[in-house]
């Protein structure tokens, strides 16, 4: 979603459709990266509630004409970080990927794609709520461990010891 100039400030002066439209727009999206997250509805929607709160706070450091997505991701990842160090419980994780395929597989590809997902996640279920947390802020947000440590308030080796866990019980599994 580019937004231009014009429809930035109807957001800035808190248009009700216009407003009701963005929020409809970022919600869909935002609530798939929170699931990813955590299992428990309420604590999806209460992230993404939250970060678009912020967003619209914070409209002002929104540059029209680049992308509203990669703006609020950033905004939903930090905000998903404050939510974990907050309340200190772990979530259960999705193990679907957040990219698009460029072309549309055949569809026995796309039921051999979803077992398969299927079974890594029912493999995640097995790891710690720690375990999963940290492997998910290394699979889906692409973060080194020394970044995933700073994040978290972790040790690195601490990280990392996460991330070998979790590639051990997976590989594990997926062998079998």
């Amino acid at each position: 979603m580019h937004l231009d100039a014009p429809y930035i400030e109807r957001l800035r002066a808190q248009e009700p459709k216009t407003t009701k439209d963005w929020y409809l727009a970022t919600f869909p999206q935002l609530l798939v990266q929170a699931s990813r997250f955590f299992t428990e509805e309420a604590a999806q929607i209460t992230a993404v509630h939250n970060a678009q709160l912020k967003a619209l706070k914070n409209l002002s450091q929104f540059k029209p004409g680049t992308s509203m997505e990669a703006w609020m991701a950033v905004i939903l990842r930090n905000e998903l970080i404050d939510m974990y160090r907050r309340q200190h419980k772990w979530r259960l994780l999705s193990f679907e990927s957040k990219h698009e395929q460029a072309e549309a597989p055949d569809f026995d590809l796309q039921i051999d794609r979803e077992t398969e997902l299927n079974k890594v996640e029912a493999i995640l279920n097995q790891l710690s709520p720690t375990t999963r947390f940290v492997f998910s802020f290394y699979v889906y947000e692409q973060q080194k461990p020394r970044e995933i440590a700073l994040a978290l308030k972790m040790n690195v080796a601490t990280v990392r010891w996460h991330l070998k866990s979790a590639k051990q019980i997976l590989k594990k599994h997926l062998a079998s």
